[in-house]
């Protein structure tokens, strides 16, 4: 699994030999001007090893710099960074085929878009790694968290949940971290918060953008010291949790703005996981709607209703703004109106055409195109903000651009000639 940026891609080999590099008779060529043409190698066997083969920038396992034609052992789970990718090692298993939908941990793997994502939380779920979850309100943040919990070494304890959207403040603070007696009124008897209470499993922090900076500069001081205080105690308690948080929003645009913590933000995305919209996976849409459609027949004491072949094309029309919470609702609704009958088109009482936002250009440089940009695709277009927005942002600096879009800085460079942006100079003295 090589993690690029906030993407992750498959990238099966066989043999009991693998370099990695840029140079194109690698097994993995991975396009990074940070990677050397020959970058390390692993070697498969009755043990894994890995072995750095003298790179200019070096290989970290764990952390740790590995010294050059000196092969170690891998574990399975241990992260590997070489230049500014991440490589995760794992053992094949069966890949999700076309009928074999429902992975057994609450996800539905047909369409493309999450299979890989699936395979991106197998890989990471083995790992010690917290997990940030990005995505729009519906997706399925939280099924994913549980997945990401139950394939862990910590599946056997607890996973515990908390919507930070949910509550005030100050009874967020004592779910959170717990309280001793008399910290404040009310509070007749102590009692220890999630963290605490999930100690040795996992806690997934929902909507942890609505955080407020107190509450996360107290977060922080749990993740940097792996001890938590309740409020009204002076004794911190020793915790080993894993956290997982989600998030519909923008966390850099809110450290940007000063409304989140850079340094909690580094925190909690040791990794990040973006799940995809349903509109993006419209495979996975009708075993989904069969699903929701069992699960309510079987509360009502029926036997599963049937999809309408008609009713079927319409979900898979639609653009579901509201994500798989709008489609299970529509899909209960529909069941229980039906009286057991199949599923037809009227049954869905589905609202319309619905086109999702799209961000306006700026009038700047990202609304300026070469003649003939009116041929572009919506996806190109998109794609040409992207890259002005990573330049800018990056200060014209190309290779850390190509970083913040999980590309090369030879794709990057093809890009910007391809959308006849013009190559940001350096500035003098620099």
């Amino acid at each position: 699994m090589v993690r690029t940026g906030d993407r992750f891609e498959a990238r099966p080999v066989t043999g009991d030999e693998v370099t990695i590099g840029r140079d194109p008779t690698c097994e993995l060529v991975i396009d990074d001007d940070a990677i050397s043409r020959r970058h390390a190698r692993l070697r498969f066997g009755a043990a894994v090893t890995i072995e750095d083969l003298d790179s200019r920038n070096g290989t970290l396992v764990a952390g740790r710099r590995l010294e050059a034609h000196r092969p170690v052992p891998l574990e399975l789970d241990q992260p590997i960074a070489i230049g500014d990718v991440q490589l995760f090692v794992d053992r094949a298993r069966p890949a999700p085929t076309a009928t074999a939908t429902d992975t057994g941990d609450g996800l539905i793997v047909r369409d493309p878009a999450m299979r890989q994502l699936h395979a991106a939380l197998a890989i990471v779920a083995m790992s010690p790694l917290r997990v940030l979850l990005l995505g729009e309100t519906g997706v399925g943040k939280d099924v994913c968290a549980r997945a990401l919990h139950a394939r862990s070494r910590r599946a056997d304890r607890p996973l515990l949940e908390l919507n930070c959207a949910a509550l005030p403040e100050s009874t967020l603070e004592a779910e959170l971290f717990g309280y001793e007696r008399g910290a404040f009124t009310g509070a007749t008897a102590a009692k220890p918060g999630l963290l605490e209470a999930a100690d040795g499993g996992t806690v997934f922090l929902d909507e942890v953008g609505e955080l407020s900076l107190g509450t996360q500069a107290k977060l922080l001081r749990v993740l940097e010291r792996g001890e938590v205080l309740r409020l009204g105690s002076l004794a911190p308690t020793t915790i080993d949790v894993r956290v997982v948080s989600a998030t519909n929003r923008d966390l850099r645009a809110l450290v940007a703005a000063g409304a989140f913590r850079s340094d909690l933000y580094f925190r909690l995305n040791g990794t990040t996981i973006t799940i995809p919209p349903l509109r993006e996976r419209v495979e996975d849409i009708e075993p989904l709607a069969r699903r929701f459609a069992a699960g309510m027949a079987a509360q009502l004491g029926r036997p599963a209703p049937d999809l309408a072949p008609a009713a079927v094309e319409a979900l898979r029309g639609y653009a579901w703004p509201g994500n798989l919470r709008e489609l299970k609702n529509t899909i209960e609704r529909a069941v229980v109106m039906t009286a057991g009958r199949p599923l037809a088109v009227a049954d869905l009482e589905l609202a319309g055409p619905f086109t999702p936002p799209t961000a306006t250009p700026a009038p700047t440089e990202r609304a300026a195109a070469p003649d003939g940009a009116g041929l572009w695709s919506e996806v190109e277009v998109l794609e040409r903000a992207r890259i002005v927005d990573a330049l800018h942002a990056s200060a014209g600096n190309q290779s850390a651009a190509a970083r913040r879009l999980g590309i090369g800085r030879a794709t990057l460079i093809k890009r910007i000639e391809h959308y006849g942006l013009s190559r940001p100079k350096k500035p003098r003295g620099a």
